[in-house]
């Protein structure tokens, strides 16, 4: 339950957020690409291919390009043409993760 309500908490700060310029309200943060991300029918995360941790695990700039891999359709395709996912790493408000370690272990206590 706790898995669900921090990915819950995670997309719907992901999608509150679209409307707002991502250098006003987000600071810095790394980011990590969970390609072939497996959900369940109730959108629970249960398996996934690879983690990587980006730009060597660094800050990402706040710029139009990641707002839209955050948001927009660049994020969406990957999803939806290859079940791949970008996902914000701390210090994003609301994630305890850091890496793709700790993600991993989050989700699927590996």
């Amino acid at each position: 339950m706790r898995k669900v309500l921090a990915l819950g908490l995670t997309v719907g700060l992901l999608l509150g957020l679209s409307a707002v310029p991502a250098s006003a309200q987000l600071p810095p943060h790394p980011h990590v690409l969970v390609l072939g991300l497996e959900l369940d029918e109730q959108g629970e995360p249960v398996g996934f291919r690879k983690c990587v941790d980006l730009a060597a695990n660094q800050p990402l700039p706040l710029n139009a390009q990641h707002q839209h891999v955050h948001f927009g359709p660049a994020g969406e395709a990957l999803f939806t043409h290859a079940g791949h996912v970008v996902v914000p790493t701390a210090p994003f408000p609301g994630v305890p993760w850091t890496d793709c370690e700790s993600l991993i272990a989050f989700f699927f206590g590996a």
